[in-house]
């Protein structure tokens, strides 16, 4: 052990050395990191719900598995007090790496108002593109919630009255994946929105 500490002590030293340099820029970053996080989410919640006069932000129960957990569901209000919409995130795995979305439904959660990416790490040129390309983020919009979203290789990309999703050329794989991914989560999240509509628009009802 002795001659152990004598051969490596500069090994040690270093990784210390390295290890306490790394957490200080790390620390020192993360406001930062944090807010940019906040600020790109926020562009996405707005590119979605364009026309809000006012967003609110929910936290509801949703169904994983047998149990529930926490989902931040973010409302937008006309300037009359009805909701316009809801967004919300969905996230799963793509061809390389974690996808993940925000969701937008209109009150009624029959057709989608549109998608937001905020993390995708697909393959350059190709699957990068669900962030990029404003053609195929535009067929969501308008997209039916039923049927379940699907993917197709060719097609009319400016069709936006049905479920089917015309993929990236030569990211088909990516393409499906956010589809699935979108697909998965209004499964478990379709029903506390609804229950939230409706108590949303309760007050103005009532006025």
């Amino acid at each position: 052990m002795r001659n152990f500490l004598k051969l490596s002590w500069l090994v040690l030293l270093c990784a210390f050395v390295f290890g306490l340099l790394l957490a200080t820029v790390y620390t020192s970053w993360q406001p930062r990191i944090e807010a940019n996080r906040i600020a790109k989410l926020n562009r996405g919640i707005r590119s979605i719900l364009a026309d809000a006069d006012s967003i609110r932000a929910d936290t509801l129960q949703v169904a994983a598995g047998e149990v529930t957990e926490p989902a931040v569901v973010y409302a937008g209000f006309s300037t009359a007090g009805e909701p316009v919409g809801f967004v919300f995130h969905a996230e799963g795995t793509g061809f390389q790496d974690r996808i993940e979305l925000l969701v937008g439904v209109d009150p009624a959660f029959e057709r989608y108002r549109g998608i937001a990416v905020l993390f995708a790490a697909e393959t350059p040129g190709f699957g990068d593109a669900i962030r990029d390309s404003a053609i195929f983020k535009s067929q969501f919009v308008g997209a039916p919630v039923d049927p379940p979203l699907s993917v197709i290789k060719a097609g009319d990309r400016t069709k936006t009255d049905d479920p089917e999703i015309v993929s990236i050329t030569g990211a088909t794989i990516t393409s499906v994946s956010v589809t699935t991914i979108i697909n998965r989560r209004v499964e478990t999240i379709r029903t506390p929105v609804q229950e939230m509509a409706r108590g949303a628009k309760a007050p103005a009802e009532g006025t």
